[in-house]
């Protein structure tokens, strides 16, 4: 058995532990995860050292990366990373030489607020992966270190703290039905290849959006209002991770390919023409248009804020929010719902 394949077999083990399991094993499965990323970063040639105590801080680990040294910080929580937790690691980070970066990788995502608090900072030193970004370095094979320098770019250039290494893909034609599937990038050319590393194309809309819960409520819409309108699209949806990192990403897609209309979709948050003002004062490209629900998108469900974050401790988000798209009345919901007509009208014209 080669390395990376035993490293990519443990890793998939680790991540099919039942969200039920005891105190002890999800403690263990921690400790294992930190052989698993020093074994895959040691298969890189990134020379890593494991958990080690400062002064007064105790450091997960570090490697070297073209004649730098990078600290880093590894959680595998059953709840996402609060800003507080991040601005931690920030400290110790701020501490070293200057110019030293840390790289954050928090396996069950990070809070609402936190990358935002990260881009609003003076400085920025921290890089962030999540789960995703781990499948996509050891499950689909495209390494740790092309995930990490592909970061390291945007960050330099764009001043992201986050940028995802995947998104959601909506495709329907004449002849397929309309399918959702889960694609990631090509560092190269900034576009979005297909699990099968079919060659990338350029998709007829891109959808930013504030979280992972979002993208994945809007690719389910997406994959019915296409269906309602018969029209024959390729949609892709990218989570930034924060309601403020929403434009930068934005840029970024924009960047890479001026001609592609992209959808921003943000959260309102009480403020509509606020948060119009955020986009409009970050977005640089004109081919662009602001979608924001008033006052959560989760009212787009018919449900709360409150029940949402009730049904995500619980475990039964999912199932409720298929049940709950497949019973929204499209049209009555145009009608009532400005910014949603906005959005129908965009993913549905040919």
């Amino acid at each position: 058995m080669t390395q990376e394949r035993h490293f990519r077999e443990w890793y998939v083990e680790l991540s099919e532990l039942a969200p039920e399991a005891t105190a002890p094993e999800k403690r263990a499965r921690g400790f294992a995860f930190e052989k698993v990323l020093k074994g895959l970063l040691a298969s890189e040639g990134l020379d890593p050292r494991s958990s080690y105590k400062s002064v007064g801080e105790q450091i997960d680990g570090s490697f070297y990366l073209d004649g730098s040294f990078l600290l880093m910080e590894a959680k595998w929580h059953a709840l996402p990373v609060p800003a507080s937790t991040l601005y931690q690691f920030k400290g110790k980070v701020d501490g070293k030489l200057v110019g030293t970066v840390g790289v954050f990788i928090s396996m069950s995502g990070y809070s609402d607020d936190a990358v935002d608090a990260l881009i609003a900072g003076k400085s920025l030193n921290l890089i962030l992966f999540t789960k995703e970004d781990m499948d996509a370095a050891i499950i689909q094979q495209l390494g740790f270190k092309k995930i990490l320098k592909d970061k390291l770019r945007k960050a330099a250039e764009e001043g992201l703290a986050f940028f995802p290494t995947v998104a959601e893909q909506v495709k329907t034609s004449p002849s397929e039905p309309v399918l959702i599937e889960r694609v990631h990038y090509d560092r190269v050319t900034g576009t979005l290849l297909s699990p099968a590393d079919q060659p990338a194309t350029t998709p007829d809309l891109v959808i930013v959006c504030e979280g992972d819960f979002d993208r994945e409520l809007l690719a389910n819409l997406v994959q019915r209002i296409l269906k309602s309108a018969r029209a024959t699209k390729k949609i892709q949806l990218i989570s930034a991770l924060g309601k403020v990192a929403v434009p930068h990403v934005a840029n970024s897609v924009l960047a890479a390919n001026p001609d592609v209309k992209v959808l921003a979709v943000v959260d309102s948050d009480g403020d509509i023409q606020g948060s119009e003002l955020m986009l409009k004062n970050i977005i640089e490209s004109d081919n662009w248009t602001p979608i924001v629900v008033n006052p959560a998108i989760e009212t787009w469900l018919g449900c709360s804020v409150e029940e949402t974050m009730r049904l995500r401790r619980r475990g039964g988000l999912m199932a409720h929010l298929a049940n709950s798209i497949d019973g929204i009345n499209l049209q009555l919901l145009r009608t009532t719902d400005p910014a949603f007509e906005t959005f129908y009208q965009e993913v549905s014209s040919l």
